[in-house]
This record gives structure tokens, C-alpha cells and sequence, in this order.
């Protein structure tokens, strides 16, 4: 059983509200068997997990749920704020889930448009033109190739591809896109400077949250290798932190010889500005979507102007 996006979100909200006002986890755990029954085995494997010894990080990541939140707990293993880490996640999940409804949203007009524009060339081409003893313009068969070379390679793509490759080669991919590669990047970049506002407000250490990310795995855990490593080899902490994934103004923040409660305000403070940043770059690509698919929908109206025009045009022996 696969759990949706929002359910995940209501999850980490609900949990996170139940164990700051003091429920252990087998208490928001029977709740969460009430207030959601449809996912009861799903509440009942992670508590059976629990109860033979497995941490709530590996626990939660056995039933497939979004990366993020299993990044997170594993950050609370370590700096212990346990509801701020499913506050955090239950922030990142609302904000896919609303992209998503954007995205669905923007897709319903357009593709209705589409869809009658489609229905009408199928009758002029299928119809129309043979009642009116009109040749068939070329445009027809290059155009049901197109679209079926097309169709042929994305599956092809998704078959032997995409669906085999693991997560971390995935956002690999994904990362050299021109408009997801910004988004990916402050979406790393608030991962980090999120996460390191909750060690620093738990007392602990720059380095030992670096050495803690190598334990994430993905890129954040190269990330915290490649810190580690400039560390280890003599390197200071501003020049250990130039990195594609560590803002410039967190370096400087950590370098500035501030007292670390002040240090770690002011990263949990750009670490909201990181979200909101987030937020906007997510909302402008999917703004992208609608006007992409009126192109589609013009170059569709040009097509079915042509089928009808041209073979007029032939049988008046032009």
C-alpha cells in the first residue's frame, strides 16, 4: 500500500503537533490508527519495526514514504527536536502537494481544448475529406508517425530507463535540467542550512552535523564527505564550506565569530527565506506549464487549417 503526498503531510503535521504537546510515540501512533484508518498496517508495520529495535528513521523509509522525511529523523536522531524535524517535512510535503493541485489546475482547460481539437481533425480527416472526395493532405501520416515515434520513445524511455534507476541516479538526471537544476539546488541548500539550525539550537557542532550528513547518503551525504575531507586535510571551516549546496551567506554566518545561539537563530531564520525561495522557483515552473501546452494547442489549430485548406487547394488543381 502506497501512502499519497497529503497523507504524508497530515502524518508529519499531526505527529509533529502531538509530540510537541508531549505524546510519546506509541501514543501518536494509536492516534494516528484512528484519525487515519486506511492506513492502519501501514501505522502497524512501523510500530512492530519499533518494537524490535529499529530506529524511526529506517523504520519510516521501509514503507516508501518521501525521502525528505526520512532525512529529516535521521537529523533528529541527533539533535533530538523530533516534532521540529516532522514540522520541517510536513512544510516541504504541503508544498509538493500544492504544486501538484496547481499543476492539476492549470493541465484541465488546456488539455480539454486539446482534446476537442484532436476530436475534430480525426473527423475532418476521417470524415469530412472523404465524403468531399478530397485527397488526404501528407500532413496526416506525418503526423500520426510523430506522435507515435513519440509515444514509442517515452515508453521505451520509461521502461528500460528511468523506472530502473535508483533514486540517487534519478536526481542525478534531474539535476542537469536547466529549470530543475535551481529548484534542486536551494531545495538542497534549505536541507542544509534547515538542518543545521536544529543542531546548533541542540548545542551541538558545525562538524558534527557534517559528520552526521555522510550518513544521509545522496547529496547531501557527498556534501558532507567533501566538507569532512577539506577538514581532515588542514583546510578552515569558510573554505571547507564553498560548496554548490552551502549559501554563501550561511559560510559566512558560520565563520563570523558569533555567539552560537545568535549563529543559530540566524540559520534557522535564512532558512525560511531558503523556503520561501524554494516556494517561488516551484510556483514559476509551474506557471511554464500552461503556455507550453497552448504552443501545443496552437501548432494543433495550424495542423487542421492545413488538412482541410491544402486538399482544397489540390482539387482546384493548384
Amino acid at each position: 500500500m502506497s501512502m499519497p503526498l497529503v497523507i504524508q503531510e497530515r502524518f508529519c503535521r499531526q505527529s509533529a503537533a502531538l509530540i510537541a504537546a508531549g505524546f510519546s510515540l506509541p501514543d501518536v501512533f494509536a492516534y494516528l490508527r484512528v484519525s487515519l484508518p486506511k492506513y492502519r498496517p501501514i501505522w502497524e508495520r512501523i510500530e512492530t519495526d519499533l518494537a524490535s529495535g529499529i530506529g524511526l528513521p529506517e523504520a519510516v523509509d521501509h514503507q516508501a514514504l518521501a525521502p525528505i522525511l526520512f532525512q529529516q529523523l535521521q537529523l533528529a536522531q541527533v539533535h533530538g527536536d523530533l516534532a521540529k524535524a516532522l514540522a520541517v517535512a510536513g512544510d516541504y510535503l504541503g508544498l509538493r502537494v500544492r504544486n501538484r493541485q496547481r499543476i492539476g489546475q492549470l493541465l484541465i482547460y488546456p488539455l480539454v481544448l486539446l482534446g476537442m481539437l484532436v476530436t475534430l481533425q480525426v473527423v475532418v480527416v476521417f470524415g469530412v475529406l472523404p465524403a468531399l472526395a478530397l485527397p488526404q493532405s501528407h500532413l496526416v501520416h506525418t503526423q500520426l508517425m510523430t506522435m507515435g515515434g513519440g509515444l514509442a520513445a517515452g515508453l521505451l524511455i520509461w521502461l528500460v530507463g528511468w523506472h530502473r534507476l535508483t533514486l540517487a541516479q534519478r536526481l542525478q538526471l534531474l539535476q542537469r535540467l536547466p529549470g530543475v537544476r535551481g529548484v534542486m539546488q536551494v531545495y538542497y541548500q534549505f536541507q542544509f542550512t534547515a538542518g543545521a539550525a536544529h543542531f546548533l539550537l541542540a548545542g551541538a557542532e558545525i562538524a558534527d552535523f557534517c559528520r552526521h550528513l555522510i550518513t544521509v547518503g545522496g547529496p547531501l551525504g557527498d556534501l558532507g564527505a567533501r566538507i569532512q575531507q577539506k577538514i581532515q586535510q588542514g583546510a578552515e571551516l569558510a573554505d571547507a564550506l564553498h560548496e554548490a549546496l552551502v549559501p554563501p551567506e550561511v559560510a559566512r554566518l558560520l565563520t563570523m565569530g558569533q555567539t552560537h545561539h545568535l549563529v543559530a537563530t540566524g540559520l534557522k531564520l535564512f532558512g525560511e527565506q531558503l523556503f520561501l525561495q524554494l516556494q517561488q522557483r516551484l510556483e514559476r515552473l509551474v506557471n511554464l506549464v500552461q503556455p507550453l501546452l497552448f504552443l501545443l494547442i496552437g501548432g494543433e489549430i495550424l495542423l487542421i487549417y492545413l488538412q482541410i485548406l491544402l486538399p482544397l487547394y489540390q482539387s482546384f488543381g493548384g
